[in-house]
């Protein structure tokens, strides 16, 4: 009989800088997407994180460095031919079927995407990426420690009791599954 070995989880300490809404790519769809955008300690790299859908909508809460994202849309706007969200399924580990429409969704709100003027599925790169990715590295947040895979971090007094207290601060850092107190 053989027993599964747990995964340990992988943990970043990250800088969140914002957090905000964004409509869904359906219009009839019902709530918003709340996103978190953070950065990297060195101040380098820009992730991103679906942290609410709104709705019922099942999606992963996965920390993504958006160089993946912003690699994808560079090859897409270089073809300057309108392409559906799907083509951001490669850069989750999860496969929530929602997850590509969420975070376009997010890209839309960031204006790093547009809708097709012809097809309302379809969307567009519009913004120089590079640019923003700057304006990003800019801003100003808190210090926070976090899950890659976007699970919240338990303290082992919360593991062993499962009861759902506050978040714990050590030190500096806050750990939370996501958290943002930014001025945008």
């Amino acid at each position: 009989m053989s027993r599964t070995k747990a995964v340990e989880p992988s943990f970043m300490d990250l800088i969140a800088v914002k957090e905000a809404q964004a409509s869904k790519l359906s219009s009839g769809a019902e709530g918003k997407i709340t996103y978190q955008l953070a950065l990297s300690t060195d101040r380098k790299q820009v992730f991103i994180a679906l942290i609410d859908s709104g709705s019922q909508g099942y999606f992963s809460r996965e920390w993504i460095n958006t160089d993946a994202i912003l690699e994808i849309l560079e090859s897409l706007g270089q073809r300057a031919e309108a392409f559906p969200s799907k083509v951001l399924l490669p850069v989750f580990t999860g496969r929530s079927s929602n997850n590509a429409p969420f975070l376009a969704a997010a890209l839309l709100a960031e204006k790093l995407l547009g809708r097709d003027g012809k097809l309302e599925s379809k969307l567009r790169v519009l913004d120089d990426a590079s640019s923003w990715k700057k304006a990003v590295l800019a801003l100003k947040g808190k210090l926070m420690r976090v899950r890659l895979d976007g699970k919240p971090i338990l303290s082992t007094s919360q593991a062993s009791n499962s009861s759902s207290e506050p978040n714990i601060e050590q030190g500096k850092t806050q750990e939370t599954e996501h958290a943002a107190d930014s001025s945008e």
